[in-house]
């Protein structure tokens, strides 16, 4: 780890109290999380629970069926919820549990969330040192990341997002401080693949890994061999999940299946949802009509290609609420009753309509709402409805703020001794841990 002493090459400061400086962000970082967690976190969650949103059930509960049942899974009627989750955030939680117990578990992961994310603070300051070799850069870091109000909202909720954004920031921190060696290459190997079982998509630090070694290396036999390394280093973590689904379920599941153990994801409303995505950014609202769970909103223009296709998405919607599995669980928060289904139909009707658009309007069906889905992404300025609506701009704000703010820093590399491998590799980070941490997505 990188020490308080100045490394060489770094821009020097003259502050009088520099050596107070990471120490004081710490301490602020700690008390604005434990406020929020005291107080905070009431008014941000209007009342609800500020452990618990829509993805903890499925974390909590397979590590509860493992522990009482001998069975990791989060619905025992539900083949597929077997593979639902990776085992790396429920272990996490589950710890906890067998540590405290059930009545305190809540508190106490959101506890060691918010120890844990304290301590990245450091991280991102060790992390942009290392990088830009500028003391005041990696104050500034620090202290963004310190009062940084989209990770600080995730850490009472047991989920892996608060985990996924620490491991991404620890695995980075690696590759900054480490020389490359054979024993660094399979340690990062390692970290990247316990990053993996807590959000299976962070298997993109992989890609941060691999030009970690290039840089130093650059593209030659070294290369090759530490990469192999850190292969090596995250199939020791990960190679043990396919070998469990296939000897303890009969199945091969190299990460999870397409439902996901979800019964309302089965494939009916699974293809309805991809042809609603493609002329749509809210899919929610029409999943909600066409099973009956709310007035179905008008279809946009051009969605609906002709009378015949007309007739065709009633005659689905028809079918959608007598025999679809997923539409039922959908509508009604319970596993579909009956033995036989026509998922099948539903999906080869839904399929057809999304083919059908595709083809009408390729550039709308390409662009439009990737587009729409990558501008909400930056500046996106609500959060919750109702009285949240000025503190969600504020929040949205400042987080476009940082974007902007990051896209200046990179342009200002040009002009330092920061080598532009070291802004590439700042930036991945950034965009690395906005991902773990989920901060694309609403906190409700």
């Amino acid at each position: 780890m990188i020490n308080s002493a100045q490394p060489q090459g770094d821009v020097p400061s003259t502050f009088r109290y520099a050596a107070s400086v990471v120490p004081v962000l710490l301490l602020g970082g700690l008390v604005v999380r434990l406020l929020f967690l005291w107080v905070g976190a009431d008014v941000y969650y209007h009342g609800k629970s500020p452990y618990i949103n829509n993805d903890t059930y499925s974390f909590t509960q397979s590590f509860y069926n493992l522990l009482e049942q001998g069975i990791y899974s989060f619905n025992l009627r539900n083949p597929e919820a077997a593979f639902g989750r990776l085992p790396g955030y429920p272990f996490f939680w589950g710890a906890h549990r067998l540590l405290v117990g059930r009545t305190y578990v809540y508190p106490a992961v959101a506890f060691t969330q918010i120890l844990l994310d304290t301590g990245a603070i450091y991280l991102v300051y060790a992390t942009t040192r290392a990088l830009t070799h500028d003391l005041r850069a990696a104050w500034v870091s620090a202290l963004l990341y310190a009062g940084y109000p989209f990770i600080i909202v995730w850490l009472t909720i047991s989920g892996s997002e608060a985990l996924g954004t620490f491991m991404t920031i620890l695995a980075f921190w690696w590759l900054a401080t480490r020389p490359v060696t054979k024993a660094t290459a399979v340690g990062a190997g390692l970290l990247i693949g316990l990053a993996f079982m807590v959000r299976e998509y962070l298997g993109i630090l992989l890609l941060g890994a691999f030009f970690w070694v290039y840089q130093s290396k650059g593209l030659n036999w070294h290369f090759i061999r530490l990469s192999v390394l850190v292969a090596v280093g995250f199939l020791v973590v990960y190679v043990g999940w396919p070998i469990r689904n296939y000897l303890g379920q009969h199945k091969l599941v190299l990460v999870k299946t397409r439902t996901a153990g979800y019964d309302r994801y089965a494939e009916d409303v699974s293809t309805a949802r991809q042809w609603i995505y493609g002329w749509t950014t809210e899919a929610d609202p029409y999943l909600d009509g066409i099973a009956g769970l709310k007035p179905l909103p008008a279809f946009p223009a051009g969605v609906v290609g002709s009378p015949a296709e007309a007739r065709q998405i009633q005659a689905l919607i028809q079918r959608v609420r007598q025999c679809g599995t997923g539409f039922h669980s959908w509508r009604y928060a319970q596993m579909y009753p009956r033995p036989t289904n026509c998922n099948a139909e539903l999906a080869a009707g839904f399929t057809a309509l999304h083919d059908s658009y595709k083809q009408r309007h390729p550039w709308l069906y390409w662009f439009r709402v990737p587009l729409i889905n990558l501008k909400r992404a930056f500046f996106k300025s609500q959060l919750q409805q109702g009285g949240a609506g000025k503190l969600s701009f504020i929040l949205f704000g400042y987080r476009s703020a940082l974007l902007l703010l990051g896209l200046w820093g990179r342009g200002c590399c040009a002009g330092t001794g920061a080598s532009g491998p070291s802004c590439f590799s700042l930036a991945l980070c950034i965009c690395s841990c906005a991902l773990a941490s989920g901060t694309w997505k609403s906190a409700t």
